[in-house]
């Protein structure tokens, strides 16, 4: 799984201006399945977007066709990490314990 930072990197007139495309954008990847959970941060500084196990490549590439980065107006830090554990409605997008040997 992924957790993608956005931090804004221009005025916000700029933001609002391509934000209805933004949204746009994250409907399609939820309704293919890419994303789990998006937001705003608070405060306004950003968002953050939880993406399903996937490869770094295929991320990269979907995060590269967002409408604010095509107009170069956010920052992305992606954070890539296991999901060992969730809550159930999530346990289709953990990935499996490994068995550890005991002592």
């Amino acid at each position: 799984m992924f957790v993608v930072l956005l931090q804004y990197t221009a005025p916000e007139s700029d933001i609002d201006a391509q934000l209805v495309d933004h949204y746009e954008w994250v409907t399609q990847h939820y309704d293919a399945g890419d994303f789990i959970a998006a937001g705003h941060r608070h405060p306004r500084s950003g968002g953050v977007i939880i993406a399903r196990a996937m490869s770094r490549g295929r991320l990269d590439a979907i995060l590269a066709t967002d409408p604010f980065a095509l107009h170069k107006l956010v920052r992305y830090e992606v954070i890539e990490f296991q999901a060992r554990r969730t809550i159930p409605e999530l346990a289709k997008y953990a990935d499996p314990l490994t068995t550890v040997a005991r002592r």
